[in-house]
């Protein structure tokens, strides 16, 4: 089940962050103010995602070598 639950959080991960590329290929011309901040708080938060990823790699690889 843990792994089952890794995979998913991994999938949507990717997904967000694809996403996210995508926000910013369209919107790379774009004036409107409130979509420049809609996207800089979604980057934000795939970055905040990212790194609670890498840090339970880190965490499950070290506390497995315990």
């Amino acid at each position: 089940m843990r792994s089952l639950f890794s995979i998913a959080y991994l999938v949507v991960l990717v997904c967000c962050t694809l996403l996210a590329v995508r926000m910013w290929y369209t919107q790379r011309g774009t004036k409107d103010p409130a979509e420049k901040q809609l996207w800089k708080r979604f980057v934000l938060g795939v970055g905040i995602f990212w790194l609670i990823a890498i840090a339970g790699y880190f965490g499950g690889f070290f506390a497995a070598q315990e």
